[in-house]
């Protein structure tokens, strides 16, 4: 096995990374990558969301947004080691997500019926529609997340869903939501997968649903809940079969465990830091002349190779059509563990030094632009998020040792 891309891919992701660094500007609110690494997902922001949807315009212009679909719907059907390169650039430069149309796409392509490619594919093509919330978890139903309570009734031509979802994601006019249909079959069973919208033309609510925010740690709208009292969905918003919801949903988590970007932001943050320690050496204390320091952000270095490495195999399993359940809770485990530990470690070191803003008089670049603290204190979630750390060793001892549940 080769762990180098091809010179077409590596040529690839370099163009990705200058092209971010020339093409991105967050403006002072941080990375762009995910919820941890800035405020990028902070939506009563709507200047970063506008600059948000500006760069996933130019990405749609570059034919990047879409480079990973097939060729019927209009993407370049890139294989998965040019997807990682690219990727991998992206990430590294700090941009925002890269790759159109989220974990609904590929659900999508596979189990949709044909007037739900016809219609959302597009707009998921063009980045007119950027974001699809998750209607999975609930209060009592999120490692375990087949045992999920959200009643759909089927009356008529519609299903009538009664419930509530937890941990959803902002800013999005649709959902795509997991419904028991028939609550006396076994857990994972009697699920049923549907497209719901939540807004209407005018952008506010339908009737039945209510939103309410949920603030993060630093007390930040990062996600909702959501309330549904009654609500009405076409029963021709199914996706897949009826009772057989939970199978189209493993294809969804198993785009959601496959990553690539993580060691590659945990990598400049290494890279930014120890620039930042350089430049202030001239200013007083630095820490790099500390060999305790340098031990650690070499072990750190290591570990970050180790999840990169595990990253790559869950891809080039999936290039081979395996499907990689045990090996991506593996990635999951060991990339939430060394994304803690690079976070804790290199804010320690910084100490207040790490809570210094873009904005602050010291005309040096700061590391994370500016986040580290709040960053390592936010990504205690991330073992969380996902499926927990609990439930990844399960699946690793069952699927990987064979041990009994």
């Amino acid at each position: 096995m080769d762990f180098r891309f091809s010179p077409e891919d590596e040529a690839l992701r370099q163009e990705a990374i200058d092209f971010t660094r020339k093409e991105w500007d967050p403006k002072g609110y941080g990375d762009g990558e995910g919820i941890y690494y800035g405020l990028s997902w902070d939506h009563e922001n709507e200047d970063l969301e506008s600059l948000v949807n500006e760069f996933e315009k130019k990405l749609v212009a570059k034919g990047w947004w879409t480079m990973h679909w097939p060729e019927e719907f209009g993407g370049k059907d890139a294989g998965i080691e040019t997807q990682m390169a690219y990727r991998e650039g992206m990430a590294y430069a700090g941009a925002p997500e890269s790759l159109g149309g989220g974990l609904v796409a590929p659900v999508l392509m596979v189990a949709g019926q044909q007037w739900q490619k016809d219609y959302f594919l597009p707009k998921m093509a063009s980045a007119e529609i950027s974001y699809v919330s998750q209607g999975f978890s609930e209060p009592d139903s999120g490692s375990d997340l087949a045992s999920l309570k959200t009643r759909a009734v089927k009356q008529g031509d519609n299903y009538v869903i009664n419930g509530q979802k937890i941990w959803s994601t902002y800013r999005a006019d649709w959902m795509h939501i997991l419904t028991r249909t028939d609550p006396d079959a076994p857990k994972h069973r009697g699920i049923t997968y549907l497209l719901m919208p939540l807004k209407d033309e005018k952008g506010d609510y339908l009737p039945g649903i209510t939103v309410n925010a949920i603030p993060d740690a630093l007390g930040r709208h990062r996600w909702d809940e959501i309330f549904l009292e009654d609500v009405k969905v076409p029963a021709n918003n199914i996706i897949g079969e009826e009772n057989r919801g939970w199978y189209a949903a493993m294809t969804t988590l198993s785009f959601e465990r496959s990553n690539i970007q993580g060691p590659a932001m945990l990598l400049r943050i290494l890279d930014q830091f120890i620039d930042y320690c350089r430049k202030i050496g001239r200013l007083g204390e630095q820490p790099l002349d500390n060999p305790v320091v340098r031990n650690q952000l070499a072990n750190l270095r290591l570990e970050i190779e180790t999840m990169r490495t595990l990253s790559f195999r869950v891809g080039w399993m999936q290039s081979k059509g395996d499907i990689p359940v045990k090996e991506a809770s593996m990635t999951k485990f060991w990339g939430d563990q060394i994304t803690q530990k690079v976070y804790l470690y290199l804010s320690q070191v910084l100490r207040e030094y790490g809570n210094l803003l873009p904005t602050n008089k010291l005309k040096v670049p700061l590391p994370v632009n500016g986040f580290l603290n709040s960053n390592a204190f936010l990504s205690r979630t991330i073992s969380v998020a996902g499926g927990t750390t609990e439930v990844q060793k399960n699946i690793i001892a069952q699927r990987g040792l064979g041990l009994p549940r």
